[in-house]
């Protein structure tokens, strides 16, 4: 198969294959590799990148000698919604109790977000996410919790454009939201009967 994606000038391409390199994690010192339909197909020294099979319209990056490595899966991220809670942060790090309003702080700011706020906001940070090398996130749902919100969440997820893969998790169950403060059981009911049937084919994984 013909290669359409070339990439060479990698100082240190990392494969995490120890056999390909030095090494646990595979170092190939002066490294390429070559790619076609999204996949992965040769590594090694650039020195033997001559030869190679490519197609007429390859694609060809020089890395400049920067170290080339697979992209970072963050398997866990909430990925939709409002609110910052950076204060409580601070409190606990200096050793104060425990006093705001914790997860149902961020549904309360979520549920009274826009859609549109709501799908910015995401956008922003799976930006950030592959500006520090994530490529694939686990997104977590979790601050609706409510089955109109919740539901929200995930199709704004769905929707979020970007070269990161989003992968959904369902996490109704992330806190007992206000409104059933007093009736756990009638949540939990909730949880099972309305929104897991009606919610599961918008997540791929349930929490």
């Amino acid at each position: 198969m013909k290669a359409d994606f070339v990439l060479r000038g990698a100082g240190r391409l990392v494969t995490c294959a120890p056999g390909l390199g030095e090494g646990v994690l595979g170092v190939i010192e002066n490294g390429a590799l070559a790619a076609s339909e999204g996949f992965v197909r040769w590594v090694g020294p650039e020195s033997d990148l001559e030869g190679l099979d490519v197609a007429d319209a390859v694609i060809e990056v020089d890395a400049g000698g920067r170290a080339v490595m697979p992209g970072l899966v963050d398997c866990h991220t909430h990925l939709v919604f409002a609110g910052d809670r950076s204060k409580e942060f601070a409190a606990r790090l200096a050793g104060r109790p425990y006093e705001a309003g914790g997860v149902r702080t961020t549904v309360e700011a979520t549920r009274a977000a826009s859609d549109d706020e709501l799908a910015r906001l995401a956008a922003d940070r799976l930006k950030r996410f592959l500006s520090f090398g994530v490529t694939t996130i686990e997104a977590k749902s979790g601050y609706g919790l409510t089955p109109e919100h919740e539901r929200r969440l995930l199709e704004i997820a769905a929707r979020a454009a970007a070269p990161v893969e989003v992968v959904r998790t369902f996490m109704g169950a992330h806190v007992l939201p206000p409104e059933y403060a007093d009736d756990p059981d009638g949540y939990v009911d909730l949880l099972c009967k309305g929104m897991i049937p009606s919610l599961g084919n918008l997540a791929e994984f349930a929490d």
